[in-house]
C-alpha cells in the first residue's frame, strides 16, 4: 500500500496508572483475613471460639464468596486482636515491585511445619502469587490445605512429595507439578535436609 493511501488516524496517549487508594474487593479482604489469621497460627475454629461468628462464614468470606457485616467484620477483628479499619482500608499498590533477597527473611510466615517467604510484594490487583516455601525434615505433611483456583510447584532443592486428593507424585530437583488448587493437596519432605520449593498460585494467597 502507498503512503497516500494510509489514513492518519489519532493515537490516543496510554493512561497513567492509577495510585488512587482503592477499596478492596470481598477477595482480596478475604485474602488479608486469612493471612491475618495464618500468620497468627490462628484456625477458623480458634476465630470462632474467639469472635462468635461461625467457622463456615469466616471460611466464605476468607475465598471471597460472602461480604462481611459491620458486625461480622468487627467480630472477626476482634478475633484477630486488630482494629477493623485495618482489614478494609484502602492499600495503593504500585504497578512494578522488586524485592531483594536479604529483605526476604523478614517476610516469612509459617503454614503448619512450612515456612513461605514470599517471592515479590504483590502488585496493584494481583491475581497471582507465589513464594519460596521451605519444608522442614520429617515424613509427615507439613502442611494440607485447599482453596479456588489453581497452583503450580517445582522443586529448588531436596525431594518433595505432594499429594493431591490422595494421590502421590514424587519430585525431585527441578520437577514440576501443575493442578486444580480445589482439591486437598499436602507437602511433605521425603529427604534428610530441608527441600525448598518455588510455588505459585492463582489467586494470590498472600497480602
Amino acid at each position: 500500500m502507498s503512503p497516500e493511501n494510509l489514513t492518519p488516524v489519532e493515537i490516543e496517549a496510554p493512561a497513567a496508572p492509577c495510585l488512587c487508594p482503592r477499596d478492596p474487593s470481598a477477595s482480596e479482604l478475604g485474602r488479608r483475613i486469612k493471612m491475618m489469621r495464618i500468620s497468627r497460627g490462628l484456625t477458623l475454629k480458634d476465630l470462632e471460639e474467639r469472635g462468635g461468628i461461625s467457622a463456615t462464614h469466616v471460611s466464605e468470606i476468607e475465598r471471597g464468596k460472602a461480604s462481611p457485616t459491620v458486625g461480622a467484620l468487627g467480630r472477626i477483628a476482634r478475633a484477630l486482636g486488630m482494629r477493623p479499619a485495618t482489614l478494609v482500608e484502602p492499600h495503593v499498590l504500585p504497578e512494578v515491585t522488586v524485592t531483594r533477597a536479604e529483605e526476604r527473611p523478614m517476610l516469612r510466615m509459617q503454614l503448619g511445619a512450612a515456612t513461605l517467604e514470599p517471592v515479590t510484594e504483590p502488585v496493584q490487583d494481583a491475581a497471582l502469587g507465589a513464594q519460596f516455601i521451605t519444608l522442614p525434615i520429617g515424613r509427615g505433611p507439613a502442611f494440607t490445605h485447599r482453596h479456588e483456583g489453581e497452583e503450580w510447584v517445582t522443586v529448588i532443592t531436596g525431594v518433595a512429595e505432594i499429594r493431591v486428593e490422595g494421590e502421590a507424585f514424587v519430585l525431585r530437583e527441578g520437577d514440576s507439578l501443575h493442578f486444580r488448587a480445589h482439591r486437598p493437596h499436602s507437602y511433605a519432605n521425603l529427604a534428610s535436609n530441608p527441600a525448598v520449593l518455588l510455588v505459585a498460585a492463582r489467586p494470590r494467597q498472600t497480602l
